[in-house]
């Protein structure tokens, strides 16, 4: 029977997540506006440290690039629920027969194919602006673990939170506030990978082992706390909602 269910959440997942990037393909919003963030940060690295010598290159490209996917990310999360915002489906959504996992694991993977896009410019970008940050026989797979494992514990995170603060005003700010701090080990754990990759360091494929099983538990963790997360939103929303009026009200009486 928990066979079953799972199978039926992983179909879910692959059904909310197919429509959602469906809809992105179509309008390409949230595409097109993360990889032109992404191409800008991009420009601004290569003029400010055109002068950058090559020695300190190896250094300060992986900072540079797990900043940048962590300001693209920040901004992908902010637009990731903005749809059931807009057309106020977040009760349709609630209400329907779908497990709340796989809304969890729909939200996660959107965000993570639009975090993966942006690297997959990034990546070729940094390493074209700075050729001096990799050495001779750095693997092209390591570092496509690299990104692809990083940016996997940054929307784990970032899903969750997104979810609570959806239904709020002001939520860019409070999104950020509170997704820095807690993807701060995912990012330093994955900027000291990158800089293993680019010098062919061979305890690379360790770290990388690390950041998986941590990647594991911040999927497993979020799962199981996101429906307490987006239904406790929920109603903290609708509490504000009917709040409002009955002010308003005793103000005019």
């Amino acid at each position: 029977m928990l066979q079953n269910g799972t199978v039926t959440a992983l179909r879910q997942t692959w059904v909310l997540a197919r429509n959602d990037l469906r809809q992105e393909l179509r309008e390409l919003e949230l595409v097109v506006t993360s990889v032109f963030f992404t191409v800008v940060i991009l420009a601004l690295y290569a003029v400010s440290f055109a002068e950058m010598s090559k020695s300190a290159q190896p250094k300060a490209v992986p900072g540079m690039l797990w900043i940048a996917l962590a300001f693209v990310g920040a901004l992908t999360l902010t637009r990731v629920f903005e749809r059931e915002r807009e057309a106020d489906t977040f009760a349709a959504l609630l209400a329907a027969p779908v497990n709340r996992v796989a809304i969890y694991g729909a939200k996660f993977s959107v965000t993570l194919v639009v975090l993966c896009v942006c690297a997959a410019v990034l990546v070729p970008g940094l390493l074209l602006v700075f050729p001096g940050s990799g050495v001779e026989g750095w693997s092209a797979v390591e570092m496509l673990a690299t990104v692809l494992l990083g940016c996997a514990g940054f929307a784990a995170v970032g899903t969750l939170f997104a979810a609570g603060l959806a239904h709020s005003g002001g939520k860019n700010v409070l999104l950020s506030v509170v997704l820095y701090p807690l993807t701060t080990p995912v990012l330093m754990m994955s900027l000291v990978a990158t800089q293993r990759v680019l010098q062919a360091h061979p305890g690379a494929w360790d770290i990388l082992a690390k950041i998986a099983a941590v990647d594991v538990i911040l999927v497993i963790v979020g799962g199981a706390l996101f429906e307490s997360v987006l239904v406790g939103g929920a109603a903290r929303s609708s509490r504000g909602a009917e709040a409002g009026p009955d002010m308003l009200g005793g103000q005019s009486r």
